[in-house]
């Protein structure tokens, strides 16, 4: 929106034949130094602010040629402020005039050369931003197509601004993105907002892909209210969404065994339990190891975290596609499994069994550990993931009672 600027004041004067001020309408009256009674450059002596020669040689060139002149110039009025005037004039071209005969106005400017330095000056930090930015701005037009880009596009995407400017923002993202993009610059060339920041994968120009986090905005023409494109503020994100990746990995991981933990094993099982066309046994195994405590008391935690570790891959290894494994903590492991029928689900608990009883080999000796597992099967809407554990769990303290190193179902399974 634009915002008229009014002068604090105007004159306006004439001079006769000697060139003196003979004429002058003050608007207000009594801001100025006295112009009537006074040539021009006499009252330019007296009324400019700074000692700037070269204004007092432009009139004079302008009167010994008879031209007309617009002179700014900083005076110092009665008021004490001193305010930027532009002091302008043409001969009298009237028959039998004096040479030194001219007419002309005085209007104060310092409103306009204000907001003209207040604009040029935030056009040079936004250019000083923009060029050391290590973001990437951009601007497009109402169709799409860049119109500018920083210098960081070529630091960061490896094109210079003529290989961008006049080709389409989206033909530069992976395609999978294309539609996400069109749909959010569509939204802002309607006059619509996005408050979220738009995540994009652009392309390079070595041929790989850059994920981008960008913040867009629509440009509105101030004398239409329409709009005539958007800024697009887009930051590399990629380092970003690898970290987020490894947390999300870590969350669902044990640090010791790299087993996935219990979080992750609860939403998987869930997830199993939610295939209503599957129709198989979701099959849970709860599994706690038999002489794992003698061997953490007597040879020390450093030798049980080893056989945990142990342990872990040769659970690993007793797995099908499609099964997993975690640790719950301590000495205690878990299977997810899909199983056709409850043979299926011993044939695995007795390969597990097997697996743990052949002895580990930690620090030079031999040892024996073995295990109880208890097992809980479910078809589609039949138990939630809580229940399958808690039957498992259940089934895997009647197994361990019986101390042989054995597997044992729970007695509520439903076949």
């Amino acid at each position: 929106m634009y915002t008229m600027i009014k002068p604090s004041f105007t004159a306006v004067w004439s001079t006769d034949a000697q060139g003196i001020c003979v004429a002058s309408q003050e608007s207000p009256a009594g801001l100025m130094p006295e112009l009537r009674g006074v040539t021009l450059s006499s009252w330019l002596r007296l009324a400019q602010a700074d000692d700037d020669a070269k204004i007092a040689l432009q009139l004079t060139a302008a009167l010994e040629l008879l031209t007309p002149f617009h002179i700014e110039v900083p005076i110092l009025c009665l008021d004490g402020k001193t305010r930027r005037v532009l002091l302008a004039g043409l001969p009298d071209c009237q028959p039998g005039a004096s040479p030194l005969q001219y007419k002309g106005f005085i209007l104060d400017v310092t409103g306009q050369r204000k907001a003209l330095e207040d604009a040029l000056r935030t056009a040079a930090e936004y250019r000083l931003l923009i060029e050391n930015s290590t973001d990437l701005i951009a601007h497009c037009d109402a169709q799409g197509r860049y119109v500018s880009i920083s210098p960081s596009y070529g630091e960061i995407m490896g094109f210079t601004a003529e290989e961008v400017i006049g080709q389409l923002v989206v033909d530069f993202l992976h395609p999978d993105d294309k539609a996400l993009a069109t749909e959010a610059l569509e939204c802002l060339f309607s006059g619509g907002v996005l408050p979220d920041v738009v995540e994009v994968r652009k392309l390079h120009r070595d041929g790989h892909y850059i994920t981008l986090g960008t913040k867009a905005c629509g440009v509105i023409n101030p004398s239409t209210g329409k709009n005539i494109g958007a800024v697009l503020v887009s930051r590399d994100i990629t380092r970003d969404k690898e970290r987020m990746r490894d947390l999300e990995k870590l969350a669902t991981l044990d640090t010791l065994t790299g087993l996935h933990n219990r979080a992750w094993i609860i939403e998987k099982v869930g997830c199993m339990l939610s295939q209503a066309d599957d129709l198989v046994f979701t099959t849970v195994m709860f599994i706690d190891l038999n002489g794992f405590k003698a061997v953490n008391d007597l040879m020390g935690h450093a030798t049980g975290d080893a056989l945990l570790q142990q342990v872990s891959e040769r659970l690993q290894r007793c797995m099908r596609p499609g099964d997993s494994v975690a640790r719950l903590g301590g000495d205690e492991f878990v299977v997810a499994a899909k199983c056709s029928n409850r043979e299926t689900a011993s044939a695995i608990a007795q390969q597990i069994i097997d697996s743990l009883h052949e002895p580990f080999a930690i620090n030079n000796m031999d040892v024996r550990i073995g295990a109880a597992i208890g097992i809980s099967l479910a078809r589609f809407g039949t138990a939630s993931a809580k229940m399958l554990f808690e039957n498992a769990d259940r089934a895997m303290y009647q197994a361990k009672a019986r101390r042989d190193g054995s597997y044992q179902f729970c007695a509520s399974v439903e076949e």
